[in-house]
């Protein structure tokens, strides 16, 4: 049985406003996809383009010879096939191994997994049709060693009058979002080249003392990543102790760190489309959910609800507020629909020497 073992640090479970959103589908209306013909608007042509896929790798390694455009470009949406570009350059210059160097036997597949023995196959396919020429699939890939199969989830979209794969998640590692994390990977390779952290650490330490109640010389930090929660061009900075035990989230707007998100204990950080939470415990019966929205990378708004239960785990008291103020519960659901949805963000994390 083969084993695979991430190297990549994930810091980010599957929790949105309180419950289980892992399977939230990002991104996929982003790309405007014109009217689908009826010929591809079904599933079985969804189908015949998964199997397409697969007999496609299946013959490229059979001939080794022959010139064939890679599965990334021949099958991947164009954003897909840009991405995978970034990532092999990045490759190319990085010490770290690489972005899917990942596995006991060396590199993943995000194709295949680990399933590289033989004939390798999709089975027990299953198409979810969605709107704007849209389809989420799910299936088991096989070969000759993994007959049980590994469940893997494609995004798919139609550009160029065919049904392309916009992205791929690996059910098995808590729905990996490749997409997502080769985006953070590329972010990370750029902003790293001309990014020093031991201009902000000072400070940063500082702001770690005052919000984990700590001295200022009990902050020890080991490890840093860089990631661009907003898009805007412009790094924040995630950062944790040696023990994990807390997380913190920087803005480096105008070059001082300010936070943007700050764990400890029973809470955790979390990333939406349009900023930051901090979620979890906050006491004997207290739970809390601590939302940042981020733009041009700094804090827009800030607002919390903090839920207190009894020893029978009823709710006996819910409080919301924004920017430190009192807000009603449709004020709330307000703020967290423009947070958007919960995304599969993770650091690649730098250790301090």
């Amino acid at each position: 049985m083969k084993k695979i073992i991430f190297l990549l640090f994930a810091f980010v479970a599957a929790t949105s406003y309180g419950s289980k959103t892992s399977n939230a589908t990002p991104d996929v209306a982003s790309t405007v996809t014109n009217e689908v013909p009826d010929s591809l608007n079904n599933v079985e042509a969804v189908v015949k383009q998964v199997n397409a896929v697969y007999d496609y790798w299946n013959k490229m390694s059979e001939d080794t010879k022959e010139e064939m455009p890679s599965v990334d470009e021949r099958f991947g949406s164009k954003e897909w096939w840009e991405i995978r570009q970034e990532v092999a350059a990045i490759d190319r210059e990085c010490e770290c191994g690489g972005f899917f160097d990942f596995g006991e036997e060396g590199p993943l597949d995000p194709w295949t997994y680990d399933c590289y023995e033989g004939y390798v196959s999709a089975n027990d396919i299953q198409v979810k049709l969605q709107e704007k020429g849209t389809a989420e699939v799910k299936f088991l890939v096989k070969d000759a060693v993994t007959t049980k199969g590994i469940p893997i989830r494609w995004l798919m979209r139609v550009e160029d009058g065919q049904w392309r794969v916009a992205n791929i998640f690996f059910v098995n590692d808590d729905d990996y979002d490749i997409l997502m994390n080769m985006r953070a990977y590329v972010d990370d390779g750029k902003f790293n080249k001309n990014f020093d952290i031991n201009k902000y650490l000072p400070k940063m330490k500082e702001l770690a003392a005052e919000k984990q109640d700590l001295e200022k010389d009990e902050v020890s930090f080991n490890a840093y990543g860089l990631l661009d929660v907003d898009r805007d061009g412009a790094p924040e900075v995630f950062i944790q102790d040696k023990d994990h035990y807390y997380k913190m989230l920087f803005s480096i707007a105008g070059g001082q760190p300010s936070v943007l998100a700050s764990s400890s204990g029973a809470t955790e950080i979390y990333f939406y489309e349009n900023g930051v939470g901090v979620q979890g415990g906050c006491g004997t019966g207290c739970m809390m959910s601590d939302f940042t929205i981020v733009k041009n990378s700094k804090a827009v708004v800030n607002f919390r609800s903090i839920d207190q239960y009894d020893l029978e785990g009823e709710l006996i008291e819910n409080n919301k507020s924004k920017d430190g103020k009192d807000i009603t519960d449709k004020e709330y659901d307000k703020l967290c629909s423009q947070l958007g949805k919960q995304v599969d963000l993770t650091a690649m994390l730098h250790h301090f020497d």
